[in-house]
């Protein structure tokens, strides 16, 4: 079977009420150029029954329990077959068309980390242009902007969940700080983050005691 071009990958828990838009939002991309991948904490609520009505769009959809949604995206990454990997949450959605249009601009590099915008819509503002070093410890890429290509999780891990809330932005600068990654910045609006999540209300008290360290050159 051909490679897909990209693995679009959802953690969700509890997150039935609104995860049929972000499905819907994935589902009205091309077909031919990603895979998707929900990776589910065994919700209690409808979800399994939201996942069912779009059983016959190919989804691939695990349920099992999971140590935090850090730990939900690594399930993801191992269940991905395309060559690059993006992760979009429950409530959160797909611009339209924004694959085809991104599709065409990745480069062939090997360790390619690509990112965009997103449009976050409880603040109503977009987020947050082109990064350096000194930006990035400031503050992080939305991982609904980024794209990473596929062979970074092998040469530089998973996300590690005892980060509890802020293990992307730990990932994310530790790539930024690898000169081997290649950085580029596309001036797209990738989708629509619906912001108020746990980053914003759960303080990673593991993140503020390494900051330092983590950022250090």
């Amino acid at each position: 079977m051909e490679q897909k071009l990209f693995s679009i990958i959802t953690p969700s828990y509890n997150c039935g009420a609104k995860l049929e838009k972000t499905i819907r939002s994935v589902l009205s991309q091309n077909k031919n150029i990603y895979e998707y991948i929900i990776v589910d904490g065994c919700s209690t609520d409808d979800t399994l029954s939201v996942v069912e009505r779009y059983a016959a769009d190919g989804i691939k959809f695990l349920s099992e329990k999971d140590e935090g949604v850090y730990d939900a995206m690594n399930k993801g990454i191992d269940l991905a077959s395309g060559k690059y990997l993006y992760f979009l949450g429950a409530g959160d959605g797909l611009r339209l068309n924004i694959l085809e249009k991104m599709a065409g601009l990745m480069p062939q590099n090997e360790l390619c980390f690509i990112y965009g915008n997103v449009y976050m819509v409880d603040r109503g503002v977009i987020y947050d242009g082109e990064f350096t070093k000194a930006k990035l410890r400031r503050h992080n890429i939305c991982h609904q902007a980024i794209f990473y290509q596929r062979k970074i999780f092998d040469v530089m891990g998973r996300y590690e969940p005892r980060f509890s809330v802020l293990a992307d932005y730990v990932f994310n600068v530790k790539c930024f700080w690898n000169d081997h990654i290649h950085k580029q910045y596309i001036g797209y609006v990738i989708a629509n983050f619906e912001g108020g999540g746990i980053s914003t209300t759960q303080r990673d008290l593991d993140f503020v005691n390494e900051y330092s360290d983590l950022i250090a050159t």
